[in-house]
């Protein structure tokens, strides 16, 4: 084995690499100049700026599919904007809320930028809550913070009540308080264009956000993007022009997504690597292609919470599709099964939107004649990737094995 990972290790430590600078290709990376966005960020920089003068900024809503510079462009603007912001009591804190996982750990994230402890767990969120706005008055802060991914603090029913407290708090702390010279301008971005109906009508009227959408890119945009991206990242003629437009055609076609066609080039570029080639060729696109759409389907899978599971399995029960009725029937079965309380086939039936959206399953609506319309829905991944993402879950060996 030793010898086997020496040859591995040589290879590199004395092989040429096509990669001039591979950070150019992470998901973090921020360039220099952000094409096709102009709009979007003048918006935001008009929005957020009176915070340099220590005035409270407007909240903002950033709306858009993935892949469309959301994230990029906010923590561009952000970055740009600590500049000029020499206040050390004005603090600017981002948080993913997919990635902390549980509302608590957003809160407790919140906290840590604004230099203050909370326990890992132990005490309840009005109290973390309580500590933060405290700590705040004590302090005169002003907070500019993002929420990326914030609909993931409301899409379960788990979730729901406890995410919209803690907005309506976040966006409630300037009337609630009326400390002068301190506040929370709060920045939510969001990859479902249908966020604000997870609010509850106090909470969007105390949000009173401006909305900010991105459109998907083109073809054509994505190829001037990757053009930008193979400069920096790749040593000269690595990539040619037909690689460049062969991604940015398939991401095109992938409505419009930027990090996914800079994640293609990215395995693209480390498969051919691997392979020993100086140059990227079309079947390591073909190669990536299908490693990072494995990839994706186990990531979305896994990352479900445990009744979207449920029901992503029940669809994967019946082959060739089902209506709506009849996998809620399944999903009551696995519920009983796994000492689940079944949700309301009216919820079920979002969260098979909601996996729709997705790309997981599809689920058109049909017209049965006579019989009315009702959605036929079936998976568009292979089964076999649905049931070895549920195997990480604990819950669902007991069903799997």
């Amino acid at each position: 084995m030793s010898d086997f990972l020496n040859e591995i290790f040589n290879k590199v430590a004395t092989g040429k690499s096509i990669f001039k600078n591979r950070e150019v290709l992470s998901i973090d990376y921020i360039p220099d100049r952000i094409l096709f966005r102009d709009e979007q960020i003048k918006k935001i920089g008009e929005a957020l700026s009176p915070i340099i003068k220590g005035s409270k900024p407007s909240n903002l809503l950033l709306y858009g599919k993935t892949g469309t510079g959301k994230t990029m462009v906010a923590r561009y603007v952000i970055n740009r904007l600590m500049g000029y912001v020499k206040e050390p009591s004005t603090i600017f804190a981002y948080v993913n809320c997919r990635i902390s996982g549980t509302p608590y750990r957003v809160l407790s994230e919140v906290a840590e930028f604004l230099g203050l402890k909370i326990p890992f767990t132990g005490l309840s969120i009005s109290e973390v809550q309580k500590r933060i706005f405290d700590h705040m008055i004590k302090g005169k802060l002003k907070l500019l913070l993002v929420l990326d991914e914030i609909d993931f603090l409301l899409n379960s029913p788990i979730k729901k009540d406890v995410g919209n407290d803690i907005l309506y708090q976040l966006t409630r702390y300037d009337s609630i308080y009326s400390m002068p010279g301190s506040f929370i301008t709060l920045v939510g971005i969001s990859n479902d264009l249908k966020f604000v109906e997870y609010l509850e009508g106090r909470v969007y009227s105390s949000i009173r956000a401006e909305e900010i959408l991105f459109p998907p890119y083109t073809a054509d945009e994505l190829r001037m993007i990757l053009k930008e991206r193979v400069k920096e990242a790749f040593v000269e003629g690595a990539v040619g022009d037909e690689i460049i437009n062969l991604i940015a055609a398939y991401s095109g076609s992938e409505h419009g997504d930027a990090r996914r066609a800079v994640d293609l080039l990215r395995v693209s570029g480390e498969l051919a690597e691997r392979e020993g080639s100086y140059k990227i060729l079309e079947k390591h696109v073909q190669d990536a292609l299908k490693s990072i759409e494995k990839d994706k389907v186990f990531e979305a899978i896994s990352s479900l919470p445990i009744h979207e599971k449920a029901v992503i399995y029940s669809i994967a029960s019946f082959p060739s599709g089902e209506t709506t009725g009849h996998v809620y029937l399944k999903y009551q079965e696995v519920c009983e099964k796994l000492g689940l309380d079944p949700l309301t086939q009216r919820r079920i039936s979002s969260i098979i939107n909601e996996l729709d959206m997705l790309g997981l399953v599809s689920a058109p609506i049909i017209n049965r004649g006579r019989h009315g319309r009702s959605k036929k829905i079936q998976l568009v991944v292979d089964r076999s990737q649905v049931y070895e993402a549920l195997k990480n879950d604990e819950t669902f060996k007991l069903l799997l094995t």
